[in-house]
């Protein structure tokens, strides 16, 4: 037999031809498909496979989020623009203008296109564009007052720029509809968070959406935030380094950090740095984090048992500050990263 057709044989019978004739037939376009058939778990799965092809490249995350969203995997979706930014933009940095000028084109051939106004109101609030989510999904409710998406998001976008009453009308709104989804109660939590914020509203929520097993990096990072409002240093401390666990993949050794002295650390997807911090019973570990490349800094100080003792996420503005009163001589642990550790940059770190 001829040398091709052997290899042929070989990989057919062994099932590799028909894996690579599968994950090269899968498209963007096919993906796209499917949603505009109402496909979701199937365009989830075509735009995977996508993006197993392409890692770096924007559209297959773009269609998977979109997918994701109509299935109402709102944390998922949230998750896949954390790679997005991890991944695609370092390569890509016009990433973002091209997802959004693709919606653009699609509304501008449908205006009332369901998947259109949802993709594009979910990439503008992942964007901090809370303004343009808002009108986006003003349209969208026109189209379905009741979906829950839409109320969702509106309220959060409107807590987030300030609009208080309005926002929290359309968060119950959305609580009402699917007062089961976890991924609802994620959503709140985060709008109680970062745009009312309610610490109290925000743990609960929180607290639901991880019993409903949304074990994400955002989550902890929420329930942290709430604990450290409610004065509850180890709780919030233990959420701080499961926050760690979840998204480090590279765990740096720094040099020791004197009381008066700062290093600068360099961060990268996955990547968090651990200084170590000798200290004396009962001197106080002031730490304070800056960044020109990136605002949010999350950090968690571990015992010399490494029992997370305490920590910060937004402790000055979006960077982490904090003091601690240490109970013994010994040496101290700080981890340190970029929140969710998506980002790539320069953190300096100050012990006071």
């Amino acid at each position: 037999m001829h040398r091709h057709l052997i290899v042929v044989a070989i990989l057919l019978s062994s099932g590799f031809a028909s894996d690579a004739h599968a994950q090269s037939a899968c498209s963007v376009e096919q993906g796209q498909v499917l949603i505009d058939q109402g496909r979701y778990k199937q365009a989830v799965n075509e735009f995977t496979c996508v993006i197993n092809a392409q890692p770096a490249a924007v559209q297959g995350y773009r269609g998977r989020i979109e997918a994701q969203l109509l299935l109402g995997l709102y944390s998922d979706a949230q998750r896949d623009y954390a790679r997005v930014t991890a991944r695609v933009l370092p390569v890509d940095p016009n990433a973002a203008a091209t997802i959004l000028a693709g919606y653009d084109a699609r509304l501008a051939t449908d205006p009332h296109s369901v998947s259109a106004l949802t993709g594009a109101s979910f990439a503008r609030w992942w964007l901090f564009d809370y303004a343009q989510a808002t009108h986006l999904l003003n349209q969208l409710l026109t189209v379905r007052p009741n979906d829950v998406y839409g109320n969702l998001f509106r309220g959060s976008s409107r807590l987030l720029r300030g609009a208080t009453n309005a926002g929290l009308s359309d968060l119950e709104n959305a609580l009402a509809l699917a007062p089961q989804s976890p991924h609802v109660h994620f959503i709140a939590a985060d709008a109680y968070t970062y745009g009312l914020p309610d610490p109290q509203q925000a743990f609960i929520h929180a607290t639901l959406a991880l019993n409903g097993k949304l074990d994400t990096p955002r989550v902890h990072a929420i329930l942290a935030s709430s604990y450290l409002a409610f004065g509850d240093l180890a709780a919030a401390a233990n959420h701080l380094k499961r926050h760690f666990d979840l998204v480090t993949t590279e765990l740096v050794p720094a040099p020791s950090l004197a009381a008066g002295d700062s290093l600068e650390v360099t961060l990268a997807p996955g990547r968090a740095f651990e200084i170590p911090l000798p200290v004396i019973a009962g001197d106080t570990i002031a730490i304070d984090t800056r960044s020109n490349n990136y605002w949010d800094s999350i950090a968690v100080l571990l015992a010399p048992d490494g029992t997370p003792v305490s920590g910060s996420d937004d402790g000055d503005s979006y960077f982490a500050a904090f003091e601690w009163p240490a109970a013994q001589t010994a040496t101290y642990r700080l981890r340190v990263t970029f929140f969710e550790s998506v980002n790539s940059g320069v953190l300096r770190v100050t012990r006071k």
